[in-house]
């Protein structure tokens, strides 16, 4: 088990056989004196194999609970605990400027937290050529990442988390930078790739119909200091196809949902 904490720390409020992510009390401040508080009392429980969207105005702390998993912040006060099954690599985080190397090819991009993890090279080779199939980059194996439109290079991003096999995917607003076209591509090919292996993922974005898309849930965030004001299952079964964004059922969840985020808007831009 992973444990981010504070020396000053409340005690857990949930078992960590309840849940993969375990978030209690967490309060994030910054400053030289701590004058800015950005996250004021988050508790939270992902299990495992959930996918788990993260919802709420701009500044609310979204992004930084979610850094606060992949152990890129650490918080104020509280605990943020990984629950960590020692069979593979516990988290890799997928961000929305695509953080690749721009000086190495895709294959090179992807194939490199395998190098560093020592994977032999007969198998990091299969393991990405693998991924380079699945995720459509094969014909791009030898490009560069200047040579790929924005929904390639997030492709390679995306592969080369997944690369590791982790049992938990870290997603910040991996879509955001992409236009509506591509972005609906490749929501529908993350939906696709997730139903296969049902693994643990938060995923912090600001469209609804995307969280709806995706989640089982859809936790909804209050402007800063942000906490949880909402927590949303998402009623659609799986395996669940694109199409039922088109339902009524769908239409009516995120205006349920967006009445109570409207509200935090408004407030974060007061």
């Amino acid at each position: 088990m992973t444990q981010l904490t504070n020396s000053s720390a409340a005690p857990l409020a949930y078992p960590a056989s309840r849940g993969k992510i375990i978030v209690s009390g967490v309060r994030k401040s910054y400053g030289r004196r701590g004058e800015v508080l950005a996250l004021n009392g988050i508790d939270l429980v992902v299990h495992e194999g959930e996918f788990v969207c993260l919802v709420g105005p701009s500044g609310c702390g979204k992004s930084t609970l979610l850094r606060m998993m992949a152990r890129l912040h650490y918080p104020t006060a509280g605990e943020v605990r990984l629950v960590d099954n020692g069979r593979t690599h516990l988290a890799a985080m997928v961000f929305q400027n695509y953080s690749i190397f721009p000086w190495k090819t895709v294959r090179k991009n992807i194939e490199l937290p395998l190098r560093t993890l020592g994977m032999p090279r007969a198998e990091r080779e299969a393991r990405v050529t693998r991924l380079m199939e699945r995720l459509g980059l094969i014909d791009f194996a030898d490009a560069y990442p200047a040579a790929l439109s924005g929904g390639m290079a997030q492709r390679v991003s995306i592969a080369r988390a997944l690369a590791v096999e982790p049992q938990i995917l870290l997603m910040d607003e991996p879509f955001a930078a992409l236009d509506a076209q591509m972005r609906r591509v490749l929501q529908e090919e993350l939906l696709s790739l997730w139903q296969e292996d049902r693994r643990t993922v938060v995923f912090v974005t600001h469209s609804l119909e995307e969280a709806i898309l995706l989640g089982d849930r859809v936790v909804v965030m209050s402007a800063r200091p942000g906490v949880i004001i909402a927590d949303h299952t998402v009623p659609f079964e799986r395996p669940r196809r694109p199409e039922i964004r088109g339902t009524s059922e769908f239409a009516e969840l995120e205006q349920r949902i967006w009445s109570q985020m409207r509200v935090e808007v408004e407030r974060s831009e007061q």
